[in-house]
């Protein structure tokens, strides 16, 4: 069976899990749920994926073996793995049905390494389920929280920090095809693909953290002005010194303040959907 079936598996599987929850609970938190797991494990992933060349996947799905594998990657810490624990919280299963949860995903990761659709270089499948156990876990308190009309100031701003990460992440992998639109890169920094992928979250976190500091806090407008300008900086900055790199033409590092422009509205339109606006300052 060619490879891009089990990853299609994946992704209908993610749909019914996320559809049969929503549809069970009637609730949209449950969306805010799986946008802020993805956002969790996506710092992990640069990390371990990309930095330390753990693992690899092989979808079959795309020519290109790089952006194929990203995909991958997309399949699974995108859809699957926050969908299992979307339906963990939306059907309220306890630690006796989350650990076997586990333990599946734990043998679809084994699995998927012996029909050699995925890869492990020195990662092991015991730790997928160590990390998948952990990730349960921290999705239940968040749930938790979800449901409490009053929040803390980190946890609220931790909320809409990983949910504006989650669609930015995704809209530009989606739009930039892996690095087909532009790259970040600068001479002598070693591997340009490690680079690109590196200091896009690095790109992506002082951005989101930027525009945290200026929704999620009740500042004076100049404070807010302030954060914008800032924001504008770095969008000077990546362009001035030629870290941001076209790969096609009329493309520019100010066309990427059109990302923040579209989430912002999607965020707030998604919270408001899922009635935690209170998250937001009055």
């Amino acid at each position: 069976m060619p490879s891009a079936y089990w990853y299609y598996g994946l992704v209908v599987i993610a749909l019914i899990l996320l559809a049969a929850s929503l549809l069970y609970r009637k609730d949209w938190k449950l969306l805010v749920l799986q946008l802020t797991i993805t956002g969790i494990i996506h710092p992990f992933e640069i990390v371990v994926l990309i930095l330390t060349d753990a693992y690899r996947y092989f979808p079959g799905i795309l020519a290109d073996l790089r952006l194929d594998n990203y995909l991958g990657s997309y399949i699974s810490n995108s859809l699957i793995v926050p969908a299992s624990a979307v339906a963990i919280n939306a059907f309220s299963l306890s630690w006796g049905y989350i650990v076997p949860i586990a333990v599946i995903f734990t043998g679809i990761d084994w699995f998927f390494a012996t029909l050699g659709i995925y890869q492990h270089f020195w990662w092991k499948s015991g730790y997928t389920g160590i990390g998948l156990i952990i990730l349960y876990g921290i999705s239940r308190k968040i749930w938790s929280e979800l449901q409490e009309k009053r929040n803390c100031s980190i946890f609220r701003l931790t909320v809409i920090y990983l949910t504006y990460a989650s669609i930015h992440n995704i809209i530009v992998f989606l739009v930039n095809q892996g690095g087909q639109l532009f790259k970040f890169q600068v001479p002598l920094a070693g591997d340009p693909e490690k680079f690109h992928q590196g200091f896009f979250y690095l790109y992506l976190f002082i951005t989101s953290v930027i525009i945290v500091l200026v929704i999620g806090l009740k500042l004076p407008l100049h404070y807010r002005l302030l954060g914008i300008a800032f924001l504008t900086f770095v969008y000077w900055i990546i362009g001035e010194y030629h870290i941001f790199v076209p790969q096609v033409d009329d493309i520019s590092a100010w066309q990427l303040i059109l990302v923040p422009i579209i989430v912002v509205p999607i965020i707030m339109c998604l919270f408001r959907i899922a009635k935690i606006d209170y998250i937001f300052p009055r």
